[in-house]
């Protein structure tokens, strides 16, 4: 009964997606600010020829070796694999672009453009840089996860001023007039983006009328002191003056968030994501939290707790930007005006081509995985 109830699910909303690809274009997306130039590499575990390695295959081997070095010192080679466009605005804006919904990044790719960058711009109908550099990352893949190392001390230039001098020409609010959906990503990067948040409610969406979806991304804030977390948490409230407001987190940026606050964390079961998710929406007094985890995603609106299960992928062809590809899905099932499961369904499988293909999916290959994933087609 489940896995026919599941093949109908699939089916019927793949059905769906068929019917409104033809209406993509009526529904343009506003994303900013971040970028980076990502670095994939892979620790070497053993070299067996100049031509041949085998990585190090978990993140706890690599941990095991650097406690051994402790008092010491430890020396590994390791293999940079690409050099690929990243930073969550790429990375989920790729993923909304791919589909063939219009979008506008204001996205720091530097002036002129790094040329990691070309290849999401043409996607892009324009990109604005606001005059910032990408930061850099340092992207150590393995087997179970991915450890990254970032390069943005000069994320803290942007500040309020800095955004309210950059917007002074009104192409950013005429944008976001015209925007279903306007995306924020990597808040813990920014030193300041909590206030530039206050600011944007503020001052640059003050007045308008047609209450877009907005849409939060926050990246891992282990950094980032408890205090800080709370203020972002609450200052979401003010974007439901002018808007609808979802914030999506990961499993891991969700207990942050829920230590935070001194909440139980989730992890036990579906039920312990549910009420983590809920309780995070009723403090930030929003529409909609969303937490996606690697074989399930979870959602709480002010009338539905939902969990759906995932395509798990044992072994991922490209990790990073899965949560940014889930969000690209997501985001598109609520402009879509999708029930609660089937936004997690479409966020679900535009992440699990994202692990299994390496690339964003385009909306044709989103309703072929669909269908695939009805029949049990989709391999974990």
């Amino acid at each position: 009964m489940k896995n026919q109830e599941h093949y109908n699910a699939c089916e019927t909303l793949a059905d769906f997606l068929a019917e409104r690809e033809s209406t993509l274009h009526d529904l343009p997306v506003v994303m900013g600010f971040d970028a980076f130039v990502d670095e994939s590499i892979r620790i070497v575990g053993q070299r067996h020829s100049p031509e041949s390695y085998q990585p190090m295959p978990t993140i706890a081997d690599f941990g095991a070796w650097a406690a051994a070095a402790t008092g010491r010192s430890g020396l590994r080679e390791f293999v940079c694999e690409e050099v690929t466009a990243g930073g969550c605005t790429v990375n989920m804006g790729d993923g909304i672009a791919t589909m063939g919904i219009p979008l506008v990044a204001f996205s720091g790719v530097g002036n002129p453009p790094h040329s990691v960058f070309h290849d999401f711009m043409q996607k892009c109908e324009v990109v604005y840089s606001l005059g910032m550099d990408p930061g850099r990352a340092i992207v150590t893949e393995f087997d179970d996860g991915k450890l990254m190392f970032c390069a943005v001390s000069h994320f803290a230039n942007v500040t309020p001023n800095y955004l309210r001098e950059q917007f002074a020409d009104g192409v950013f609010r005429a944008a976001c007039e015209r925007a279903s959906g306007i995306a924020f990503t990597s808040w813990s990067v920014y030193p300041y983006m909590t206030q530039c948040w206050n600011f944007l409610v503020e001052e640059v969406f003050a007045g308008m009328t047609h209450r877009p979806h907005f849409f939060f991304d926050l990246a891992d804030p282990a950094s980032r002191t408890t205090e800080s977390l709370v203020e972002m948490v609450h200052s979401l409230e003010g974007f439901e003056t002018v808007g609808r407001a979802t914030l999506s987190v990961n499993g891991n940026e969700a207990n942050q968030i829920g230590r935070a606050f001194g909440w139980p964390e989730g992890g036990q079961s579906a039920e312990t994501w549910e009420q983590l998710a809920n309780r995070i929406r009723e403090e930030a007094g929003i529409s909609e939290v969303s937490i996606h985890l690697v074989d399930s995603a979870t959602s709480a609106t002010p009338d539905e707790l939902q969990t759906v299960g995932g395509p798990f992928c044992v072994k991922p062809k490209r990790s990073v930007g899965a949560g940014d590809r889930f969000n690209a899905g997501y985001l598109a099932g609520l402009l879509l005006d999708l029930n609660v499961a089937d936004r997690l369904r479409l966020g679900c499988a535009s992440s699990g081509f994202l692990v299994r293909q390496g690339k964003s999916a385009s909306w044709q290959e989103l309703i072929e995985f669909l269908r695939r994933w009805a029949i049990g087609e989709i391999e974990n």
